[in-house]
């Protein structure tokens, strides 16, 4: 064990005592930004299990697998059970509570759903892709739900924002029958159907609504996400745990971000209060 690996094994030990508390998260992202930083191969199999406890496995099958030799059984070994996780890839890792990295700049903002960047929503593409919509080099694009009689896998953001993709395929991002009832203002139903980009969900996708407006979606999560962000009690207090007839710290407890019982976090645009969609593969 190399010392790059030995700072990691302390890492990963204060994220268990403190069971994935959020400066224990951010200091793995500090580390994991660090070793990406050097060119030294110990530094590189520090990486591997830096994102593997960070659960990136798709960084973490790329960055071992170069380092992969054919008569280290042991590495292959590995190699072979990040390459059966692949599937997960980096959607569903450890939530980074400060994120790094520059924004792409004129990057449209949308209030339903404010950080595609970090949900998945977006891609940044290199080399960029042509947009469906308005034929333009698109060097961050969209390729999320989007219900329409064409198969539209590339948008770029703006014509998302604008409305144009919309107009142009006859297409909705969100179905308008799958969202929650008390907003009466149809054009905050044409912001959310039409000009606002959807999220992946292992059932029909579901918006939330409060105090009469539908709610800013945030990200994937299961049980460890909220225990870190320290809002199980308030997600405990949504009235839908009566719609789901379970006993809602079971469930909640059951949750796991990128299996089979899969959390979708939600946060209402005027009190700040947060709510979930549950559904299951």
């Amino acid at each position: 064990m190399n010392d790059y690996q030995k700072q990691c094994v302390q890492l990963k030990e204060e994220y268990r005592q403190t069971e994935g508390s959020a400066a224990s998260v951010q200091a793995l992202y500090e580390y994991k930004d660090l070793l990406e930083r050097r060119i030294e191969e110990e530094a590189k199999w520090a990486l591997v299990d830096v994102c593997e406890a960070l659960e990136l496995y798709e960084t973490a099958y790329q960055t071992l697998r170069p380092l992969v030799r054919r008569e280290d059984k042991r590495a292959l070994k590995r190699l072979g059970k990040l390459q059966g996780l692949r599937e997960r890839g980096d959607r569903f890792a450890l939530r980074r509570p400060e994120q790094g990295g520059q924004k792409p700049e004129g990057l449209p903002f949308f209030k339903y759903h404010p950080d595609p960047l970090a949900t998945g929503a977006f891609t940044q593409a290199d080399p960029p892709k042509t947009c469906q919509c308005c034929g333009k080099s698109a060097p961050v694009y969209y390729e999320g739900p989007f219900y329409s009689v064409e198969d539209v896998f590339c948008l770029c953001p703006d014509c998302i924002a604008s409305g144009r993709a919309a107009r142009k395929f006859q297409g909705e991002f969100q179905d308008s029958c799958s969202v929650d009832e008390g907003v009466q203002d149809p054009a905050k139903l044409e912001e959310l159907i039409c000009r606002t980009p959807g999220y992946r969900g292992w059932q029909q996708e579901h918006w939330r609504a409060h105090c009469g407006d539908y709610c800013a979606f945030l990200g994937y999560v299961g049980y460890r996400e909220l225990k870190q962000m320290g809002i199980v009690e308030q997600v405990l207090e949504d009235s839908i745990w009566e719609e789901w007839g379970e006993s809602p710290e079971e469930l909640l407890h059951a949750l796991d971000n990128g299996g089979s019982v899969q959390g979708y976090l939600f946060r209402c645009l005027h009190c700040g209060k947060y709510l979930l969609w549950i559904d299951c593969d």
